[in-house]
């Protein structure tokens, strides 16, 4: 059994982004995945706060990718072009920012960018968290997801 915390589009608003990182640290999830527009490296500073490795994409938004990079380098986090594929408890994961169509071929399928929260059954499951950041819809969130039984669960932040 496996569980991965994930987020996306952050967009700079640190206060979701500590709360993201105090609510990962509580639930002790394997991984923590980013889906993409960390924006700027301060953010992955203040993911540095959390205590299982990351794995992040880059988004549209995002905007010295070389320095977000080294920071995340520095931070020892994996931070690259997606789609970006892993395994974890035994199943395939794959994730990118903008969605791909049609998903690809894996267990779970990962993603951002339309800042709506989405979780569909069957292969691959298909997870947004949507968005951090809270700037579009005013609501900020972010998942958790169980890779043996698929079940998702959704948090405001």
């Amino acid at each position: 059994m496996a569980q991965i915390g994930i987020i996306s589009d952050t967009h700079d608003r640190l206060d979701k982004v500590r709360q993201a990182v105090a609510l990962f640290n509580r639930l002790k999830p394997d991984r923590v995945v980013h889906c993409g527009d960390v924006v700027a490296p301060f953010v992955l500073r203040e993911m540095g706060g959390l205590s299982m490795p990351v794995v992040a994409v880059f988004g549209n938004c995002d905007g010295d990718k070389p320095a977000l990079r080294k920071h995340a380098e520095e931070l020892g986090f994996s931070l690259q072009e997606g789609p970006l594929g892993f395994e974890l408890g035994g199943k395939r994961i794959v994730v990118s920012h903008k969605p791909l169509g049609p998903a690809p071929e894996c267990d779970f399928y990962l993603h951002g960018h339309t800042h709506k929260l989405l979780h569909e059954t069957g292969r691959p499951v298909v997870i947004n968290p949507g968005e951090c950041c809270g700037w579009l819809s005013g609501q900020a969130t972010a998942a958790l997801l169980d890779t043996e039984t698929s079940e998702v669960e959704f948090f405001d932040l």
